[in-house]
């Protein structure tokens, strides 16, 4: 799922690791706007039929953005990018993200 603008991709999430309740995303870029995160919702909760995704970062920038969303952050994985660089997970539920339209 992307973020186009002016005829280019400034934003996307990539969707994998499909466990039937949870799916894991990893997003890149910026220019998130308000329908966006809504079809992102949507296609989490609604067609996918998810209770919760999870995000795993290494920046804290991510995992603040990821909180406004209404995750919390559920631990961390030691060297999970290289040597030193630790990844943060955050949680999303179905019930706390943000931008749900039910």
């Amino acid at each position: 799922m992307g973020v186009e603008r002016d005829g280019k991709i400034t934003g996307a999430c990539l969707f994998n690791q499909f466990e039937g309740a949870n799916v894991h995303v990893s997003a890149a870029g910026s220019g998130w706007t308000l329908p966006f995160m809504r079809a992102l919702g949507d296609y989490v909760y609604h067609q996918l039929g998810c209770e919760r995704m999870t995000l795993t970062t290494e920046s804290d920038h991510v995992a603040r953005y990821a909180e406004r969303l209404g995750g919390q952050r559920e631990g961390l994985m030691r060297s999970h990018f290289g040597p030193g660089r630790d990844a943060i997970i955050i949680g999303v539920l179905r019930d706390e993200f943000a931008y749900l339209k039910d």
